[in-house]
Protein backbone atom coordinates (compact mmCIF):
# COMPACT_ATOMS: atom_id res chain seq x y z
CA UNK A 1 0.00 0.00 0.00
CA UNK A 2 1.22 3.12 -1.61
CA UNK A 3 1.83 5.89 1.39
CA UNK A 4 -0.87 7.83 -0.04
CA UNK A 5 -3.02 4.99 0.55
CA UNK A 6 -1.98 4.59 4.10
CA UNK A 7 -2.71 7.89 5.14
CA UNK A 8 -6.12 8.03 3.29
CA UNK A 9 -7.13 4.32 5.38
CA UNK A 10 -6.26 6.23 8.46
CA UNK A 11 -8.18 9.28 7.70
CA UNK A 12 -11.46 7.34 6.40
CA UNK A 13 -11.43 4.96 9.52
CA UNK A 14 -13.48 4.83 12.48
CA UNK A 15 -11.17 4.52 15.10
CA UNK A 16 -10.66 6.74 17.90
CA UNK A 17 -9.21 10.36 17.13
CA UNK A 18 -6.23 9.62 19.66
CA UNK A 19 -5.33 6.14 17.83
CA UNK A 20 -5.59 7.93 14.31
CA UNK A 21 -2.69 10.27 15.35
CA UNK A 22 -0.87 7.53 16.38
CA UNK A 23 -1.07 5.77 13.25
CA UNK A 24 -0.44 8.91 11.25
CA UNK A 25 2.97 9.25 13.55
CA UNK A 26 4.34 5.93 13.22
CA UNK A 27 4.14 6.28 9.25
CA UNK A 28 6.09 9.46 9.67
CA UNK A 29 8.91 8.17 11.53
CA UNK A 30 10.83 5.81 9.26
CA UNK A 31 10.41 8.87 6.17
CA UNK A 32 13.55 10.27 5.32
CA UNK A 33 13.71 11.77 1.64
CA UNK A 34 12.26 14.72 0.68
CA UNK A 35 9.73 13.58 -1.91
CA UNK A 36 7.78 10.79 0.80
CA UNK A 37 7.89 13.58 3.40
CA UNK A 38 6.43 16.10 0.77
CA UNK A 39 4.11 13.86 -0.03
CA UNK A 40 3.09 12.71 3.33
CA UNK A 41 1.89 16.51 4.21
CA UNK A 42 0.54 17.16 1.25
CA UNK A 43 -1.72 14.25 1.89
CA UNK A 44 -2.30 14.56 5.36
CA UNK A 45 -3.56 18.31 4.74
CA UNK A 46 -6.36 16.59 1.69
CA UNK A 47 -7.78 15.02 4.29
CA UNK A 48 -7.75 17.28 7.25
CA UNK A 49 -11.63 17.51 6.94
CA UNK A 50 -11.98 13.71 7.41
CA UNK A 51 -8.90 13.80 10.42
CA UNK A 52 -10.27 16.77 12.07
CA UNK A 53 -7.90 19.88 13.98
CA UNK A 54 -7.90 17.90 16.90
CA UNK A 55 -5.75 15.53 14.63
CA UNK A 56 -4.25 17.16 11.87
CA UNK A 57 -3.02 20.17 14.45
CA UNK A 58 -0.86 18.11 16.12
CA UNK A 59 0.07 16.07 13.15
CA UNK A 60 1.46 18.74 10.92
CA UNK A 61 3.17 20.22 14.20
CA UNK A 62 5.11 16.30 14.65
CA UNK A 63 5.95 17.07 10.76
CA UNK A 64 7.64 20.32 11.24
CA UNK A 65 9.61 18.84 14.65
CA UNK A 66 10.35 15.86 12.57
CA UNK A 67 12.22 17.62 9.36
CA UNK A 68 13.74 19.61 11.34
CA UNK A 69 15.60 17.21 13.53
CA UNK A 70 16.14 14.68 10.42
CA UNK A 71 19.61 14.21 9.06
CA UNK A 72 19.84 16.01 5.52
CA UNK A 73 21.38 18.59 3.70
CA UNK A 74 20.58 22.20 4.20
CA UNK A 75 19.26 22.52 0.67
CA UNK A 76 16.85 19.38 1.38
CA UNK A 77 15.67 20.82 4.67
CA UNK A 78 14.93 24.86 2.55
CA UNK A 79 12.84 22.71 0.18
CA UNK A 80 10.91 20.88 2.81
CA UNK A 81 10.20 23.75 4.88
CA UNK A 82 9.54 26.25 2.08
CA UNK A 83 7.46 23.06 0.12
CA UNK A 84 5.39 23.27 4.09
CA UNK A 85 5.13 26.76 3.71
CA UNK A 86 3.21 26.50 0.45
CA UNK A 87 1.03 23.71 1.45
CA UNK A 88 -0.21 25.61 4.77
CA UNK A 89 -1.04 28.65 2.67
CA UNK A 90 -4.54 27.35 1.70
CA UNK A 91 -5.71 26.79 5.14
CA UNK A 92 -3.59 29.43 6.95
CA UNK A 93 -5.94 30.15 8.97
CA UNK A 94 -6.61 26.71 10.63
CA UNK A 95 -2.63 26.21 10.90
CA UNK A 96 -1.33 29.77 11.67
CA UNK A 97 0.61 28.70 14.62
CA UNK A 98 2.10 25.75 12.62
CA UNK A 99 3.14 28.20 10.14
CA UNK A 100 4.25 30.55 12.06
CA UNK A 101 7.14 27.57 13.62
CA UNK A 102 8.04 26.63 9.89
CA UNK A 103 9.04 30.69 8.91
CA UNK A 104 10.65 30.50 12.53
CA UNK A 105 13.26 27.72 11.56
CA UNK A 106 13.43 28.69 7.90
CA UNK A 107 14.70 31.88 9.27
CA UNK A 108 17.16 29.85 11.27
CA UNK A 109 18.38 28.23 8.50
CA UNK A 110 18.87 31.45 6.16
CA UNK A 111 20.46 32.88 9.55
CA UNK A 112 22.88 29.92 9.81
CA UNK A 113 23.92 31.02 6.20
CA UNK A 114 24.44 34.54 6.59
CA UNK A 115 21.11 35.14 4.52
CA UNK A 116 19.67 37.85 6.51
CA UNK A 117 17.51 39.59 4.12
CA UNK A 118 15.99 36.28 3.18
CA UNK A 119 15.42 35.74 7.02
CA UNK A 120 13.75 38.78 7.43
CA UNK A 121 11.71 38.47 4.54
CA UNK A 122 10.10 35.01 5.80
CA UNK A 123 9.90 36.49 9.49
CA UNK A 124 7.98 39.39 8.40
CA UNK A 125 5.09 37.09 7.14
CA UNK A 126 4.70 35.84 10.44
CA UNK A 127 0.92 37.08 11.51
CA UNK A 128 1.28 38.54 15.01
CA UNK A 129 -2.15 39.92 15.16
CA UNK A 130 -4.20 37.09 14.90
CA UNK A 131 -8.12 36.16 16.29
CA UNK A 132 -7.03 32.37 15.99
CA UNK A 133 -4.22 32.03 18.80
CA UNK A 134 -3.05 34.32 21.95
CA UNK A 135 -0.11 35.72 20.81
CA UNK A 136 1.77 37.43 23.55
CA UNK A 137 3.60 40.46 23.64
CA UNK A 138 6.47 39.01 24.34
CA UNK A 139 6.69 36.52 21.62
CA UNK A 140 5.52 39.83 19.32
CA UNK A 141 8.49 41.73 20.21
CA UNK A 142 10.86 38.94 20.20
CA UNK A 143 9.72 38.43 16.37
CA UNK A 144 10.26 41.85 15.30
CA UNK A 145 13.29 42.67 17.11
CA UNK A 146 14.70 39.35 15.19
CA UNK A 147 13.40 41.04 11.97
CA UNK A 148 15.26 44.07 13.16
CA UNK A 149 18.78 42.64 13.48
CA UNK A 150 18.14 40.78 9.96
CA UNK A 151 17.54 43.67 7.92
CA UNK A 152 20.09 45.82 9.98
CA UNK A 153 22.88 42.87 9.75
CA UNK A 154 24.86 43.82 6.61
CA UNK A 155 23.38 47.45 6.50
CA UNK A 156 26.33 49.79 7.09
CA UNK A 157 25.13 52.87 5.79
CA UNK A 158 28.40 52.67 3.27
CA UNK A 159 25.92 50.81 1.33
CA UNK A 160 23.43 52.90 1.47
CA UNK A 161 24.29 55.17 -2.00
CA UNK A 162 25.40 52.11 -3.77
CA UNK A 163 23.17 48.99 -3.50
CA UNK A 164 22.30 48.45 -6.99
CA UNK A 165 23.32 44.20 -6.41
CA UNK A 166 21.43 44.11 -3.06
CA UNK A 167 18.24 42.08 -2.86
CA UNK A 168 16.57 44.83 -0.89
CA UNK A 169 18.68 48.24 -1.19
CA UNK A 170 20.01 49.29 2.18
CA UNK A 171 17.86 52.32 2.23
CA UNK A 172 14.72 50.64 1.72
CA UNK A 173 15.81 48.29 4.62
CA UNK A 174 16.47 51.42 6.47
CA UNK A 175 13.06 52.20 6.33
CA UNK A 176 11.39 48.92 6.72
CA UNK A 177 13.03 48.88 10.18
CA UNK A 178 12.56 52.39 10.53
CA UNK A 179 8.77 51.65 10.62
CA UNK A 180 8.96 48.43 12.61
CA UNK A 181 10.88 50.47 15.00
CA UNK A 182 7.85 52.68 15.28
CA UNK A 183 5.51 49.97 16.06
CA UNK A 184 7.31 47.67 18.52
CA UNK A 185 7.89 51.40 20.56
CA UNK A 186 4.88 50.74 22.73
CA UNK A 187 5.06 46.97 22.88
CA UNK A 188 8.89 47.01 23.84
CA UNK A 189 8.09 48.87 27.32
CA UNK A 190 6.01 45.10 28.10
CA UNK A 191 8.85 42.93 27.35
CA UNK A 192 10.16 40.86 29.70
CA UNK A 193 13.19 39.85 27.90
CA UNK A 194 16.00 42.21 28.67
CA UNK A 195 18.40 40.80 25.42
CA UNK A 196 15.37 41.96 23.22
CA UNK A 197 15.30 45.23 24.77
CA UNK A 198 19.14 45.81 24.57
CA UNK A 199 18.79 44.85 20.69
CA UNK A 200 16.05 47.19 19.73
CA UNK A 201 17.88 50.33 21.38
CA UNK A 202 20.88 48.91 19.15
CA UNK A 203 18.36 48.89 16.03
CA UNK A 204 17.33 52.59 17.17
CA UNK A 205 20.89 53.70 17.72
CA UNK A 206 21.76 52.38 14.54
CA UNK A 207 18.63 53.46 12.18
CA UNK A 208 18.99 57.30 13.92
CA UNK A 209 22.76 57.11 12.61
CA UNK A 210 21.49 56.18 8.87
CA UNK A 211 18.95 58.20 8.87
CA UNK A 212 21.24 61.25 9.94
CA UNK A 213 18.77 61.82 13.00
CA UNK A 214 22.34 62.39 15.02
CA UNK A 215 21.61 63.76 18.35
CA UNK A 216 19.20 61.01 18.85
CA UNK A 217 21.46 58.32 17.39
CA UNK A 218 23.97 60.26 19.61
CA UNK A 219 21.61 59.76 22.84
CA UNK A 220 20.75 56.12 22.18
CA UNK A 221 24.85 55.22 21.63
CA UNK A 222 25.30 57.20 24.61
CA UNK A 223 22.75 55.15 26.54
CA UNK A 224 23.86 51.81 25.32
CA UNK A 225 27.20 52.50 26.26
CA UNK A 226 25.96 52.48 30.15
CA UNK A 227 23.95 49.33 29.62
CA UNK A 228 25.38 46.91 32.26
CA UNK A 229 28.07 49.12 33.33
CA UNK A 230 25.71 48.46 37.11
CA UNK A 231 24.08 45.52 38.23
CA UNK A 232 23.86 42.99 35.56
CA UNK A 233 26.20 43.02 33.15
CA UNK A 234 24.51 42.63 29.69
CA UNK A 235 27.13 44.27 27.40
CA UNK A 236 30.95 43.74 27.64
CA UNK A 237 33.57 46.31 28.01
CA UNK A 238 34.37 46.39 24.78
CA UNK A 239 30.92 47.05 23.16
CA UNK A 240 30.67 49.42 25.94
CA UNK A 241 33.02 51.68 24.16
CA UNK A 242 32.63 51.30 20.70
CA UNK A 243 28.92 52.35 22.01
CA UNK A 244 30.70 55.39 23.58
CA UNK A 245 33.04 55.88 20.37
CA UNK A 246 29.83 56.27 18.07
CA UNK A 247 28.27 58.64 20.83
CA UNK A 248 31.03 61.07 19.82
CA UNK A 249 31.01 60.64 16.16
CA UNK A 250 27.00 61.29 15.89
CA UNK A 251 28.40 64.17 17.98
CA UNK A 252 30.56 65.52 15.56
CA UNK A 253 28.24 64.95 12.75
CA UNK A 254 25.18 66.48 14.39
CA UNK A 255 24.25 70.15 13.64
CA UNK A 256 26.08 73.14 15.70
CA UNK A 257 24.03 74.39 18.35
CA UNK A 258 22.66 74.54 21.91
CA UNK A 259 21.06 70.81 21.65
CA UNK A 260 24.08 69.22 20.41
CA UNK A 261 25.99 71.62 23.28
CA UNK A 262 24.18 69.53 25.94
CA UNK A 263 24.71 66.26 24.39
CA UNK A 264 28.59 67.24 24.33
CA UNK A 265 28.11 68.24 28.02
CA UNK A 266 26.89 64.96 29.03
CA UNK A 267 29.81 63.18 27.07
CA UNK A 268 32.62 65.54 28.77
CA UNK A 269 31.36 64.59 31.84
CA UNK A 270 32.28 60.78 31.46
CA UNK A 271 35.28 59.84 32.82
CA UNK A 272 35.81 56.69 30.29
CA UNK A 273 36.83 59.33 27.95
CA UNK A 274 38.78 61.29 30.21
CA UNK A 275 40.89 57.53 31.02
CA UNK A 276 43.92 58.07 29.55
CA UNK A 277 44.21 53.95 29.79
CA UNK A 278 40.33 53.92 28.10
CA UNK A 279 41.39 52.93 24.82
CA UNK A 280 39.55 56.63 23.73
CA UNK A 281 42.45 58.78 22.80
CA UNK A 282 41.30 59.98 19.75
CA UNK A 283 37.75 60.77 20.91
CA UNK A 284 39.03 62.32 23.98
CA UNK A 285 40.30 64.67 21.59
CA UNK A 286 37.68 65.24 19.51
CA UNK A 287 35.31 65.98 22.06
CA UNK A 288 37.63 68.38 23.74
CA UNK A 289 37.58 70.61 20.74
CA UNK A 290 34.05 70.15 20.30
CA UNK A 291 33.04 71.19 24.03
CA UNK A 292 34.89 74.11 24.21
CA UNK A 293 34.11 75.33 20.86
CA UNK A 294 37.71 75.17 18.96
CA UNK A 295 38.60 75.00 15.23
CA UNK A 296 38.66 71.54 13.58
CA UNK A 297 41.97 71.55 11.11
CA UNK A 298 41.49 69.38 8.49
CA UNK A 299 44.04 67.45 10.11
CA UNK A 300 42.70 66.58 13.10
CA UNK A 301 39.58 65.33 11.46
CA UNK A 302 41.13 63.59 8.92
CA UNK A 303 43.57 61.98 11.94
CA UNK A 304 39.50 61.08 13.70
CA UNK A 305 38.12 59.48 10.70
CA UNK A 306 41.39 57.01 10.73
CA UNK A 307 41.81 55.95 14.07
CA UNK A 308 38.23 55.94 16.05
CA UNK A 309 37.06 53.12 17.75
CA UNK A 310 33.82 52.74 16.00
CA UNK A 311 34.56 54.60 12.16
CA UNK A 312 32.20 57.32 10.38
CA UNK A 313 30.57 55.08 7.74
CA UNK A 314 31.50 56.03 4.27
CA UNK A 315 28.09 57.52 3.48
CA UNK A 316 28.91 60.12 6.15
CA UNK A 317 31.94 61.10 4.21
CA UNK A 318 30.69 61.33 0.59
CA UNK A 319 28.26 63.48 -1.21
CA UNK A 320 28.44 62.37 -4.78
CA UNK A 321 29.75 58.63 -4.48
CA UNK A 322 33.38 59.86 -4.84
CA UNK A 323 36.54 57.52 -4.60
CA UNK A 324 38.08 58.85 -1.44
CA UNK A 325 41.74 58.19 0.05
CA UNK A 326 42.07 56.92 3.69
CA UNK A 327 41.08 59.56 5.90
CA UNK A 328 39.42 61.72 3.08
CA UNK A 329 35.85 63.28 3.09
CA UNK A 330 34.48 64.72 0.14
CA UNK A 331 33.13 68.44 0.34
CA UNK A 332 29.85 68.84 0.88
CA UNK A 333 29.66 65.52 2.61
CA UNK A 334 27.43 65.03 6.09
CA UNK A 335 30.55 65.58 7.55
CA UNK A 336 32.00 68.61 6.04
CA UNK A 337 28.87 70.13 6.64
CA UNK A 338 28.79 69.59 9.87
CA UNK A 339 32.63 70.24 10.60
CA UNK A 340 31.99 73.31 8.72
CA UNK A 341 29.22 74.54 10.95
CA UNK A 342 31.06 73.18 14.18
CA UNK A 343 34.02 76.28 13.31
CA UNK A 344 31.31 78.66 12.28
CA UNK A 345 30.44 78.75 15.78
CA UNK A 346 33.94 78.78 17.03
CA UNK A 347 34.79 81.72 14.95
CA UNK A 348 32.06 83.48 16.81
CA UNK A 349 33.78 82.59 19.72
CA UNK A 350 36.61 84.31 18.42
CA UNK A 351 35.20 87.45 16.37
CA UNK A 352 32.97 90.56 16.74
CA UNK A 353 32.88 90.52 13.19
CA UNK A 354 34.38 89.02 10.15
CA UNK A 355 33.63 89.72 6.20
CA UNK A 356 32.54 86.88 4.75
CA UNK A 357 35.33 86.44 2.32
CA UNK A 358 37.51 86.23 5.53
CA UNK A 359 35.11 83.86 7.29
CA UNK A 360 35.36 81.74 3.98
CA UNK A 361 39.08 81.31 4.11
CA UNK A 362 38.78 80.48 7.76
CA UNK A 363 36.25 78.08 6.96
CA UNK A 364 37.45 76.36 3.84
CA UNK A 365 35.18 77.35 1.20
CA UNK A 366 35.33 78.28 -1.99
CA UNK A 367 32.84 82.31 -1.66
CA UNK A 368 31.92 84.38 0.49
CA UNK A 369 28.73 83.47 -0.60
CA UNK A 370 28.84 79.83 0.81
CA UNK A 371 29.95 81.33 4.35
CA UNK A 372 26.73 83.55 4.17
CA UNK A 373 24.43 80.51 3.10
CA UNK A 374 25.90 79.00 6.24
CA UNK A 375 25.67 81.80 8.87
CA UNK A 376 21.88 82.38 7.41
CA UNK A 377 20.75 78.84 7.80
CA UNK A 378 22.29 78.91 11.73
CA UNK A 379 20.78 81.73 12.37
CA UNK A 380 17.61 81.12 11.20
CA UNK A 381 17.50 77.82 13.08
CA UNK A 382 18.65 79.73 16.22
CA UNK A 383 21.93 77.88 16.44
CA UNK A 384 24.33 80.94 16.24
CA UNK A 385 23.46 84.45 17.33
CA UNK A 386 24.17 87.07 15.12
CA UNK A 387 23.34 89.88 12.62
CA UNK A 388 24.39 89.85 9.00
CA UNK A 389 25.38 93.60 7.35
CA UNK A 390 24.67 92.10 3.77
CA UNK A 391 25.54 95.76 2.33
CA UNK A 392 29.23 95.65 3.96
CA UNK A 393 29.38 91.67 3.49
CA UNK A 394 30.19 92.09 7.30
CA UNK A 395 28.48 89.83 10.09
CA UNK A 396 28.11 90.52 13.76
CA UNK A 397 28.45 88.04 16.52
CA UNK A 398 26.09 88.25 19.69
CA UNK A 399 28.38 87.88 22.56
CA UNK A 400 31.48 86.79 20.43
CA UNK A 401 34.71 87.71 20.55
CA UNK A 402 34.57 91.41 22.91
CA UNK A 403 31.23 91.02 23.92
CA UNK A 404 29.60 91.74 20.51
CA UNK A 405 27.09 94.36 19.24
CA UNK A 406 26.68 96.92 21.96
CA UNK A 407 23.04 97.94 23.06
CA UNK A 408 23.04 100.77 21.14
CA UNK A 409 23.86 99.16 17.83
CA UNK A 410 21.63 96.66 18.43
CA UNK A 411 18.75 99.10 18.47
CA UNK A 412 19.60 101.04 15.33
CA UNK A 413 19.63 97.62 13.58
CA UNK A 414 16.60 96.88 14.76
CA UNK A 415 14.92 100.51 14.06
CA UNK A 416 16.41 99.71 10.60
CA UNK A 417 14.79 96.50 9.73
CA UNK A 418 11.65 98.20 11.11
CA UNK A 419 11.69 101.27 8.56
CA UNK A 420 12.78 98.33 5.93
CA UNK A 421 9.33 96.54 6.71
CA UNK A 422 7.22 99.65 6.86
CA UNK A 423 8.81 101.25 3.08
CA UNK A 424 7.70 97.47 2.20
CA UNK A 425 4.18 97.46 3.46
CA UNK A 426 3.93 100.82 1.88
CA UNK A 427 4.85 99.68 -1.73
CA UNK A 428 2.64 96.98 -1.04
CA UNK A 429 -0.57 99.12 -0.19
CA UNK A 430 0.10 101.28 -3.82
CA UNK A 431 -0.11 98.34 -5.67
CA UNK A 432 -3.48 97.06 -4.18
CA UNK A 433 -4.58 100.33 -4.63
CA UNK A 434 -3.74 100.44 -8.38
CA UNK A 435 -4.96 97.15 -9.09
CA UNK A 436 -8.75 98.55 -7.68
CA UNK A 437 -8.47 101.62 -9.48
CA UNK A 438 -6.75 100.66 -12.89
CA UNK A 439 -7.32 97.06 -13.13
CA UNK A 440 -6.41 96.79 -16.49
CA UNK A 441 -3.11 98.75 -16.08
CA UNK A 442 -2.90 95.87 -13.67
CA UNK A 443 -3.27 92.97 -15.93
CA UNK A 444 -1.25 94.90 -18.39
CA UNK A 445 1.86 94.74 -16.09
Amino acid sequence: MSLQDSISSVASSSVPQPDKFTALQSLLTPLNSPSDLQTYVTSVLAHAPSLGLVVSRPVIASYISHIVDIECSQADKEVLLRHALTVLQPTLVSYEEQESVVREHLASLYESQGRSIQAATILRGIKLESGQRVISDDYRVDISVRVLRNLLEDVDTDAIQNDEDDAVPAAERILLAEDLINKTAALILKSSNPIAKLHFKLAQARVFDARKRFLEACAKYYELSHHGSEGEAVVDADDRLACLSAAVSCALLAPAGPARGRMLASLAKDERVKDPEGGLPLEHTMLDKLFFDNLLPAEDVKAYILGSRRKIPKSHLISRGAQLGEGDYEQDSVLDRAVTEHNLLAASKLYVNISFSELAELLGLGSGDAAEGYAAKMIQERRLRAVIDRVDGIIYFQGGGRGGLDEAERENLKSWDAEILGVCLQVEDVVSLIQKQYPEFAVGV
